[in-house]
């Protein structure tokens, strides 16, 4: 009882604190006026639904940026066909498939280009809300960017625009979600996105509107800002699963189920009778009763209000991070403050699992804002490297600095939000360039490739102690990938 009024008494006084600060804490308080415009969203998950699967999409689709050791990467819409999983795949099988569902993609497109693209989300669910959209959405990567190497690879360098441009635009269609896991889809998508254009900036046939159009693309997305709106709505989608706990022992053991809640403790802290009963005849079947029928009754009464308010105040410690590493366009500076919050969210003794028995997710949530920072990192590299393109048609070469590409082809450097500095570059001679972010260590090694100490991932881009812009791989790279294949 004295744990139950404690801990009813501190989230009543923190959630006044929270609202006194502006904080929003309701589904009511997130609600915005519904956009004007037609809504695409449903049209496109219906018509979704129509694409047929053909003899290789949408499992099988082709290979994009293939890195080498080098840092180098392979133009994969150049090859003449790929391999995977032993089978060769070719390009009139993919051709074939995107006949079949040409007027189905279309209309996709068209779907795509619509004022509105909003998912009506119910946040007043809590853990039950429905996401079924986000699947879907991912798959379309798949389509769009087959159609935009095969028109590639065919020669057809305009006619793969309408399909770049889709793939670039897809994160708009949760945009409005602002929920987490639809921000890091949105994350997973632009980072396929980057790889086709990477593809598609190795073409010839470009035009300077084209490629004007692509940097407009990109510049209307948003990852950084999306996902402190992401973080907070976290914070109003988890209130309605503390509300659904409230109301039912039953829906409260399911979700506690369904969200692996039921790690109370380190192994090591577990009784030794606890090991005992799993070994005797019906044992699991009575700890299993002991844990959703007494202990799961005991934590809604005694703890479940200590519960929120601890959750609480994480989430908006995490929000804050956001806040600011958004503001300041960089998130290496705030690492000292994560790393001293994640200890202190990691220290826990037996009883404060008992209180608080998830795994403790805070301790991995702030690689959520490193993963947002980055997809902003890598726009900003895309940016430049199609600004590049641009000036190099009109003028024959790339220019001798960023600098140069202001105002006639970027409105300001775009910024590397790893340091929060703009994105850096330098002529290599012969007529190519370095373009290159500082990286996941946040060092400026002058576009050093080399891998990271601890890392081995040569595809990860994120391993190398920068992030360089790959510039296409050499004949010997190239014979070396397909000897790989």
């Amino acid at each position: 009882m004295c744990e139950h009024v404690r801990g009813r008494v501190s989230l009543v006084l923190y959630r006044h604190s929270l609202i006194a600060k502006g904080e929003k804490l309701t589904a009511r308080d997130l609600a915005s006026p519904p956009p004007q415009g037609e809504n695409g969203a449903p049209e496109i998950m219906q018509v979704k639904a129509e694409l047929k699967d053909g003899a290789l999409l949408p499992k099988h689709y082709p290979p994009k940026m293939r890195v080498m050791p080098s840092g180098r990467a392979v133009v994969c819409f150049e090859e003449e066909g790929w391999v995977e999983n032993n089978a060769s795949n070719r390009w009139d099988q993919l051709a074939a498939d995107l006949a079949t569902n040409a007027t189905t993609l279309g209309r996709i497109r068209l779907a795509l280009q619509k004022p509105v693209l909003d998912n009506n989300l119910d946040f007043s669910q809590g853990a039950k809300m429905l996401l079924p959209h986000l699947s879907p959405a991912r798959s379309l990567t798949f389509w769009f960017g087959a159609e935009s190497q095969l028109a590639l690879h065919e020669g057809r360098t305009r006619d793969a625009l309408p399909a770049l441009l889709s793939v670039i635009q897809l994160p708009r269609l949760m945009a409005e979600d602002h929920v987490l896991i639809s921000e890091l889809v949105r994350i997973a998508i632009a980072g396929i996105a980057r790889a086709d254009t990477w593809e598609a900036l190795h073409a010839d046939g470009w035009t300077d509107g084209d490629l004007a159009r692509v940097q407009q693309a990109l510049a209307s997305q948003s990852f950084a800002d999306a996902m402190v709106r992401a973080l907070q709505s976290e914070v109003v989608h988890c209130s309605s699963s503390f509300d659904c706990f409230r109301k039912s022992n039953k829906e409260t053991v399911a979700l506690l189920d369904s969200m692996q809640l039921f790690q109370l403790a380190d192994e090591a802290d577990w009784p030794l009778w606890e090991e005992a009963l799993k070994k005797i005849p019906s044992g699991e079947a009575l700890l299993d009763f002991l844990k959703k029928q007494v202990y799961c009754h005991l934590w809604r009464f005694a703890w479940l209000d200590q519960c929120e308010r601890r959750y609480l105040e994480n989430s908006y410690h995490l929000l804050e991070i956001a806040r600011t590493a958004t503001t300041n366009k960089s998130f290496l500076a705030l690492e000292p403050t994560i790393d001293r919050l994640r200890e202190g969210w990691t220290s826990r003794n037996f009883y404060d699992r008992l209180r608080n028995p998830a795994p403790d997710v805070f301790s991995s949530l702030p690689t959520v804002i490193s993963k947002a920072m980055r997809a902003e990192t890598e726009r900003s590299l895309v940016i430049c490297a199609a600004a590049l393109k641009r000036y190099t048609l009109r003028h024959g070469s790339p220019p001798a600095s960023l600098d140069a590409l202001v105002p006639e082809f970027l409105s300001s450097v775009p910024i590397d939000y790893m340091d929060g500095k703009p994105i850096k570059y330098r002529l290599d001679g012969g007529g190519s360039f370095v373009l290159y972010s500082v990286g996941a260590d946040g060092k400026d090694d002058g576009g050093n490739l080399a891998l990271l100490p601890d890392k081995a991932n040569r595809h990860n881009l994120w391993d190398r102690k920068d992030w360089v812009w790959p510039a296409p791989a050499k004949p010997d790279e190239i014979r070396a990938y397909r000897r790989e294949l």
